[in-house]
């Protein structure tokens, strides 16, 4: 395989610099309010790198989304495989799991805030950036969780119902992320990692034996 040349290397760094500073940006200020000027400001690059590289304001921030989307669908993934290879135990074991190690990447907080930014932004918007998000790592996630149980609840639970209660469960789960605000002023925590990962875990746990998810036996 060719190494790649100079140019190409700076290409890709110029590149990689203006989606890093529009996730900033555009974060902090929302698509509207970010200028080129302020990105490429924020990237230590020329006003025309922008254009250079991907032809306008939009297709950088589709770019963004796109570089967000991959590592959300990586991360996401590690649900789906929960649920497709249980390491053991039954199926609804597994997907209690799963929701649980949903949890767990929600609560790490491992990506910079600015990327959390830059999705409620786009959340907030129901944008085509979301879209492609939505579309390439939680859509998966969603439907493979509703699959699982529906299949667990041997029918009780119908695919309306299924899908509804996923994306409330999932929605909630994202809100510990984008308005951690709201619970932990609301439980008088200091913060959610410390003080209420326990409880949120057994919260799910509960969850997954009560009527509303009926995947494992009351206890």
């Amino acid at each position: 395989m060719t190494a790649p040349s100079g140019h190409e290397v700076r290409s890709a760094k110029t590149r990689a610099q203006l989606i890093e500073a529009a996730i900033d940006v555009i974060g902090a200020v929302g698509y509207e309010g970010a200028s080129t000027r302020a990105i490429t400001q924020a990237a230590k690059t020329p006003l025309s790198a922008i254009p250079y590289h991907f032809g306008g304001k939009g297709e950088l921030y589709m770019a963004a989304a796109q570089m967000i989307a991959e590592y959300a669908r990586e991360r996401f993934g590690e649900v789906i495989h929960i649920l497709d290879a249980p390491a053991s135990g039954s199926e609804s074991e597994a997907f209690e799991k799963a929701l649980l190690h949903l949890l767990h990447i929600i609560l790490s907080n491992a990506e910079p805030h600015s990327w959390t930014s830059f999705v409620a932004r786009c959340a907030y918007e129901n944008d085509e950036a979301f879209s492609l998000i939505h579309k390439q790592a939680i859509e998966p996630m969603l439907q493979r969780l509703v699959e699982a149980v529906t299949a667990i609840s041997s029918g009780d639970l119908g695919i309306a119902a299924a899908r509804l209660r996923i994306n409330a469960v999932v929605t909630a789960i994202f809100s510990f992320r984008f308005l951690r605000g709201v619970m932990v002023r609301g439980m008088d925590w200091e913060n959610l990692q410390d003080d209420g990962a326990a409880q949120l875990e057994k919260m799910i746990s509960d969850l997954c034996r009560s009527s509303f998810l009926p995947v494992r036996p009351a206890t």
